[in-house]
């Protein structure tokens, strides 16, 4: 599970921003009869620092939550975990093996360019490219986007990648076998775009917030490291109109009982999803309602050295797993919500 905690007049902030226990990148539905707070600002725990906000060179939840308010994919995911048209208004398939999507043209950068197919294509051969090193790259293979293989082994250029722009407002995507789910990842943090010609005139620092065009809901507004993130809502963003936070602040605290004290005393209006076991049910019976418990697959497992002894007898390795109490481990070790496994993958059901 994931538990975070959030104060309950700002439960109507949560649309606009998207945070690891709330996907709302999307534009606000401020429920009726609901009235707004006179200033719309939010500060959030973010966990810790962020090590880049480049969609493609980065691979945690931190950095995530931040990208996902910068950057806008081709679809997006509203609260409900259901994909929605982003960038893309809609999209066509030919059995699941040459995707169409068509872009909206009021989606703009933050400089006030147009955001266009050609744009996804420089950002996807970007990911593709051996010399960006992404820790994503092969996330191109999993979405069995053609010649991703040979392009990652470096036995074909990024240009040979099967992404095409038909004109400036459609993207062609050609895959190497059928796949139906394509559309869903296409929500993930890597395939967002970036603007070539700021990446290629600042280098790696174009992620500062003195370089930075995006094309989400929130601009780059200051970034203090190891001190906090702030996002200021974007002019230019094509669904404004309906943004309501106008700034939000994510903080780097690390410390899961910092993180609980500091929202207890008012400083901080969402917490970071990791609240101590030792204090969820504390939480749970002092402030139900501002107590929010979401449903997070995760798999977590020991790993043996079976290359030295004892652990290269097999009998040995069988031996330490008969051992094992795993109701303990996931009861008493890692607290609420989580439940044994005798298997990688957890049930989804």
């Amino acid at each position: 599970m994931q538990q975070t905690v959030t104060r309950t007049p700002l439960a109507i902030f949560i649309t606009g921003l998207f945070f690891s226990a709330l996907n709302v990148s999307h534009a606000a539905q401020v429920p009726a009869g609901v009235k707004l707070a006179p200033q719309q600002t939010i500060v959030v725990n973010n966990g810790s620092e962020v090590a880049s906000l480049d969609p493609h060179k980065v691979e945690g939840n931190p950095e995530s939550n931040i990208i996902l308010n910068l950057l806008e994919g081709l679809v997006s995911t509203d609260a409900n975990g259901h994909v929605v048209p982003a960038v893309a208004e809609r999209w066509d398939n030919e059995g699941f093996k040459v995707w169409t999507f068509h872009l909206r043209n009021t989606a703009i950068w933050s400089d006030g360019s147009p955001v266009t197919a050609d744009d996804f294509v420089y950002s996807w051969r970007r990911l593709a490219d051996p010399n960006t090193a992404s820790p994503y790259a092969s996330y191109l293979q999993y979405a069995k986007i053609a010649n991703a293989d040979a392009i990652l082994s470096g036995k074909k250029p990024p240009q040979t990648l099967g992404v095409k722009a038909l004109d400036a407002h459609t993207l062609q995507v050609t895959l190497s076998e059928p796949v139906p789910y394509l559309v869903s990842m296409l929500t993930h943090t890597s395939m967002k775009p970036v603007k070539q010609s700021v990446v290629e005139k600042f280098g790696d620092k174009w992620t500062l917030p003195q370089h930075y065009v995006g094309n989400g809901a929130y601009r780059l507004k200051q970034w203090v490291v190891n001190e906090r993130i702030v996002l200021a809502r974007s002019s230019s963003y094509w669904n404004n109109a309906a943004t309501v936070i106008e700034k939000a602040t994510f903080l780097p605290i690390a410390s899961e009982v910092s993180d609980v004290n500091r929202y207890r005393s008012g400083e901080i209006d969402i917490s970071n999803s990791a609240i101590p076991p030792t204090l969820f049910g504390k939480m749970k019976r002092e402030i139900p309602e501002q107590l929010h418990v979401n449903p997070y697959l995760c798999t977590f497992y020991y790993e043996i050295n079976n290359q030295k002894a004892p652990f290269t007898d097999p009998r040995v390795r069988e031996a330490v797993k008969l051992t094992l109490d795993r109701d303990i481990i996931a009861n008493k070790n890692y607290g609420p919500g989580a439940d044994p496994g005798l298997r990688l993958y957890a049930d989804l059901y």
